[in-house]
């Protein structure tokens, strides 16, 4: 393959690359400290780096990084914060949370809710568990395995995945795992005819999102018995 046609490889995130993730943080005015921007900023330096070796996620372009990953993620938090304002320490799952996402997004934004990240492939399980490690979350937990046999000690407030399935399949393979207050979230990009909920379920809310400089869908159902 002639040179001139490989694709440019990625390089680590730079501080332009940093700037734009600080003004999407503050266009989405989520109150977040130096903190937090840093630890996100590192969190996406950790994906690029494994990427390198691990195939975590198929993005590999720095600014589509921040935008689709970083920013995507962070940009459905003021509506679950809303959704959950009335628990103390609520108990998440990110199921085929993949790289973590949205799931240590998550856990890096709302120190007090405590975050399980789910996966069937053993080397996102294990980026995800360093990534925990690497950037001192103590709120947050990466495990192995098939969320349909997954079995915690304690039941889940929020379930949340994006783009893991469809609505019905997401419901089916994690119902056991919710509590009875419980609510699934399932981040999505258009409404179609797979995000229709399974009979006994409603959706509570349909909450279009706008994803600071990306001009694409964007959706977040958040769905209860």
């Amino acid at each position: 393959m002639n040179s001139a046609h490989r694709k440019p490889r990625s390089e680590t995130l730079g501080s332009s690359d940093q700037t734009l993730l600080n003004e999407g943080i503050a266009q989405l005015r989520l109150g977040l400290n130096n903190e937090q921007h840093d630890q996100l900023f590192k969190y996406g330096q950790l994906i690029q780096k494994w990427n390198r070796v691990y195939n975590l996620t198929a993005i590999r372009n720095n600014r589509e990084l921040v935008t689709h990953h970083l920013l995507d993620s962070l940009a459905v938090l003021p509506e679950i914060s809303f959704a959950l304002q009335s628990m103390a320490g609520p108990k998440i799952l990110d199921v085929g949370a993949g790289a973590g996402l949205p799931g240590l997004v998550l856990a890096i934004a709302q120190p007090n809710w405590q975050v399980t990240l789910i996966d069937t492939v053993q080397k996102k399980a294990a980026f995800m568990q360093q990534a925990i490690a690497s950037l001192g979350l103590k709120n947050a937990q990466a495990v192995h395995g098939r969320v349909e046999e997954y079995q915690p000690n304690t039941l889940f407030d929020l379930i949340c995945s994006r783009a893991f399935s469809s609505i019905d399949n997401f419901i089916a393979l994690g119902q056991h795992l919710l509590s009875e207050n419980g609510q699934f979230a399932a981040l999505k990009g258009r409404v179609e005819v797979d995000n229709e909920v399974p009979a006994g379920w409603r959706i509570e809310a349909l909450h279009p999102i706008q994803v600071p400089f990306l001009d694409e869908a964007r959706h977040l159902f958040l769905i209860k018995r």
